[in-house]
C-alpha cells in the first residue's frame, strides 16, 4: 500500500491565508482536506532586492543598479545586461562584495552588498606591436564578442601585423595557429609587423627639407 503524504498548505478555495492540511495527490498538486478542492502546490513569493553593480569600463567606474530575486545564486563570470536609463551596458561578475565583509565566488542575491562587474559589450584590447627589437603596445577597441585567432592579419596603426600569441584573462597562453578568444577574454595580444603602410609620395622629401633647413632646399 502506497503511503499518503500530507502537507500543509493555503487552499485558495476555503482557506487562501491560513494553511490547512492537504494530501498530496501527485507531484506539485493537493487536495484539500476541508473542502476537497484540488489545486497546484502554492508557490512562495520571492521577495526581490535591489544591487548596486560598480562597473568599470576601461579606466572609467559607474555605479547602477539591478533588481533580483533575494534567493537568485549569483556567480563570478555570470554575464548580464544593466540597464539603467539611457545607459544599456553588458556586463560580466568580477567579484561579489558580501554584506558580512569579504568577498565571494559565488553568494545569493540576499547575501551581497555590491556587484563589482567589467563592462563588455565593447572593450579595448591591448595590442603589443613588435619591430625588430622595438616593442609598442597599442589600444584596440573592439565589440567584447569579436574573436581573434593566433595567425590573424590585422591593420593596427598604419601597420600590417600577424597576431602571434593571445594571453587570456584566466592566465592561459594561446600561441597554437588557429586558436581563437573573444575579445572580452583577453588580456593582451602580441604581434609582430609585417609591413607598413608607405607615406605619400613627397611627405619624405618634405620632412628633409624642414629638418634640413634652407640650405638643404637650395642642393
Amino acid at each position: 500500500m502506497d503511503k499518503i503524504e500530507v502537507v500543509e498548505a493555503a487552499c485558495p478555495q476555503c482557506s487562501p491565508e491560513e494553511e490547512v492540511m492537504h494530501t498530496v495527490v501527485k507531484s506539485h498538486l493537493l487536495k484539500c482536506n476541508n473542502c476537497g478542492f484540488i489545486h497546484r502546490l502554492p508557490s512562495k513569493k520571492r521577495k526581490a532586492v535591489k544591487l548596486k553593480v560598480i562597473v568599470s569600463r576601461q579606466d572609467v567606474s559607474s555605479v547602477q543598479e539591478i533588481e533580483v530575486n533575494e534567493d537568485e545564486e549569483l556567480h563570478v563570470g555570470d554575464e548580464f545586461v544593466v540597464d539603467v536609463g539611457e545607459e544599456v551596458s553588458g556586463v560580466r561578475v568580477q567579484s561579489l562584495e558580501l554584506k558580512t565583509g569579504g568577498r565571494a565566488e559565488s553568494a545569493k542575491a540576499g547575501d551581497v552588498r555590491a556587484v563589482w562587474a567589467r563592462a563588455i559589450d565593447e572593450v579595448v584590447v591591448k595590442i603589443a606591436v613588435q619591430r625588430r627589437e622595438k616593442t609598442e603596445s597599442v589600444d584596440y577597441k573592439v565589440n567584447g564578442d569579436y574573436e581573434f585567432t593566433v595567425g590573424d592579419i590585422l591593420k593596427v596603426k598604419g601597420h600590417e601585423v600577424r597576431v602571434s600569441a593571445i594571453k587570456v584573462r584566466d592566465g592561459g597562453l594561446y600561441k597554437r595557429e588557429g586558436k581563437s578568444a573573444r575579445a572580452k577574454d583577453i588580456r593582451r595580444i602580441y604581434s609582430k609587423i609585417l609591413s607598413s603602410e608607405r607615406r605619400p609620395v613627397g611627405e619624405g622629401l618634405r620632412a628633409s627639407r624642414k629638418k634640413g633647413g634652407k640650405g638643404s632646399e637650395d642642393t
